[in-house]
């Protein structure tokens, strides 16, 4: 049991912030033991106790060296439950210390004529804390002891140790490490970054102002302490203004990166990567859940996606990908919108579009259902039972609104437009009854010389009857007409016409194929249609399609009548001495029937 009540014969001096195991390293020098660890031994102090920080040895000490122990005590890290130690006026986890590798300052070393007069501080023992607060020099680190128990006994490691001049740290760099002391002086504060616990206060600090001053990609393990200390000063400056404060700077770092051009991590980069592997300690997530709850409502993070060690419970934005993987909205349709609301930029090709800002869930819902309305040409016309051609002319004649915000390239119609049209030829029809002498509206057009669109529009202004075949008309072909109701209404006798695409279909042939039988002289254009539509190149005279189709027949037309491959059926033709009518490469095959009968 330690008895002693006296000072040693031999003492050293003391200074305030000297650590407990500095202060005994050198007096256990001055008295000629050359271990601390045999020193304490000698005098009855528990070395791992002291080590610690533990009152009763720091007491024991004080009265060995003639010291006061209050200043001592507050210097020396002291442990008070598991992984937890009080520095000062701090309660600090044992991550916020490099306790096992002695850091000093090298013009401290230079300035002395012995190793016991060098004095290492209780602060140095802080992972934060790089610089000596007296000369301003970054502390450099000693090599460790053969004996890892000897690593706080600072005065036999100093021996023969000739470290260089050290960096001089700049004046504005250090500012962490004045808070940081700070704290320890007189204790926390009331701010927001006061009350985070001091582990938690000093990397969040620096992590930020790394990713503020070197970037998203840079390596922890290659900063040097200048580098540090300068992080260190960025994320006070930041973390100061509190919560809010740092939800504007992460925005700030989104908003220097064009929208969708990286996720996420790769715009918080080492910042986002330290939060990510601090999962085990709880006292992180008070800046986790910040960070976590920004990139949620920042960036367009799907249902059940991890963040941060947690899922996200439901997505509030939205990218052109997740658009179409959650909604199945095409890049395009939805591009050619958001391009009206200023949210994106076409491509010069106008086929891709940039997001100058994600598209908010709400807002896509919206979308989506504007655009569910509409449907494409193709499909509008299928819809009404007529051909995308006679379509856009409905269109052009004002029967049928067209949507044409999208840009000129393509054309949309809303289902409420095609039902209206349709509604307004249900309201001049009525069941056909015993009527035998009704034809459907394109062929009572192609009798009058006009167009379907042209005729169409005359009925509903003037109001002619129409008629329907079973209980209901479900399409526009399923319209008829009586041909004496039409009596005045273009009555010069018109020659029939039949379209490229019908010739086609029962031809069975290309419609290309179907314009170079024009150009070669098989099938003539009309010659006495009023219609401008039906002299443009696209009709052809009914009564030489007959006449060419009663002595040909396609290529096509021989393959479904004899089961047989194209190839062969080709060859078995070409053996007989049948050719087909000289129409160019491209052209599906017309033989004449004499020649394959």
């Amino acid at each position: 049991m330690f008895t002693a009540t006296k000072p040693l014969p031999l003492t050293v001096p003391t200074i305030v912030g000297e650590s407990a195991t500095s202060f005994a390293s050198r007096l256990a020098r001055r008295n000629g033991v050359p271990r601390l660890i045999a020193f304490c031994s000698d005098v009855g102090i528990d070395y791992f106790a002291l080590v610690n920080g533990d009152p009763v040895e720091i007491q024991r000490l004080a009265v060995l060296g003639d010291i006061d122990p209050v200043p001592l005590q507050a210097a020396t890290p002291s442990l008070i439950e598991p992984g937890r130690f009080r520095l000062g006026n701090e309660r600090i986890k044992f991550t916020g210390f490099i306790r096992t590798t002695l850091r000093i300052c090298p013009m401290c070393i230079s300035e002395v004529r012995n190793t016991t007069e060098i004095v290492h501080h209780g602060v140095w023992q802080l992972a934060a804390i790089r610089t000596c607060v007296k000369h301003g020099r970054h502390l450099v680190a000693v090599p460790k002891p053969k004996n890892g128990n000897d690593c706080f006994d600072h005065v036999p490691m100093l021996d023969g140790f000739q470290p260089t001049a050290g960096d001089l740290a700049a004046s504005q760099d250090p500012e962490l490490e004045r808070y940081l002391t700070d704290r320890i002086l007189t204790g926390p504060g009331k701010s927001w970054l006061d009350r985070l616990p001091f582990h938690i206060a000093a990397q969040t600090c620096e992590m930020l102002g790394a990713l503020l001053t070197l970037g998203p990609r840079v390596k922890r393990a290659e900063l040097a302490d200048a580098q540090w200390a300068a992080a260190g000063t960025a994320g006070l400056s930041i973390l100061r203004g509190g919560p809010e404060a740092l939800r504007q700077k992460l925005k700030e770092i989104q908003d220097s990166h064009p929208v969708g051009e990286k996720r996420y991590r790769s715009h918080y980069g080492v910042f986002f990567d330290w939060l990510r592997f601090r999962d085990d300690d709880r006292d992180f997530d008070v800046v986790r859940d910040i960070v976590r709850d920004f990139i949620f409502k920042n960036f367009p993070v799907t249902v059940g996606s991890t963040v941060l060690g947690k899922h996200c419970p439901e997505q509030l934005l939205h990218s052109f990908s997740t658009a179409k993987q959650v909604f199945g909205i095409p890049h395009h349709r939805l591009g050619q919108k958001l391009v009206t609301l200023g949210m994106a930029k076409p491509h010069a090709s106008d086929r891709f579009y940039t997001l100058t800002r994600y598209i908010p869930t709400a807002m896509l819902t919206d979308i989506i259902a504007e655009l569910g309305a509409r449907i494409s040409a193709k499909e509008a016309a299928k819809e009404i039972g007529v051909e995308t051609v006679v379509l856009a002319r409905l269109a052009r004649h004002g029967l049928i609104p067209k949507q044409s915000e999208y840009g000129k390239r393509s054309t949309i119609y809303r289902q409420e437009d095609l039902k209206a049209f349709l509604e307004q030829l249900r309201r001049l029809a009525k069941p056909a009854g015993a009527n035998n002498y009704l034809i459907d509206v394109s062929t009572a057009a192609c009798r009058r010389g006009v167009a379907i669109a042209v005729l169409t529009k005359l009925i509903l202004e003037c109001r002619i009857p129409l008629y329907f075949e079973g209980e209901c008309a479900d399409n526009f072909r399923a319209f008829r007409v009586d041909p004496s109701s039409l009596h005045g209404i273009y009555s010069k006798p018109q020659e029939p016409v039949v379209s490229s695409w019908s010739v086609a279909r029962i031809l069975k042939i290309s419609r290309p194929t179907v314009y170079r039988l024009r150009q070669a002289g098989f099938l003539a254009p009309p010659t006495t249609r009023k219609s401008a539509g039906i002299r443009g190149g696209k009709y052809s005279c009914k009564k030489s399609f007959e006449e060419f189709q009663a002595v040909h027949i396609s290529l096509t037309e021989l393959i479904e009548r004899s089961g047989r491959s194209p190839d062969d059926k080709f060859n078995y033709q070409i053996s007989n001495g049948a050719l087909p009518l000289p129409l160019g490469l491209q052209s599906t095959m017309i033989f004449r029937r004499a020649d394959v009968a």
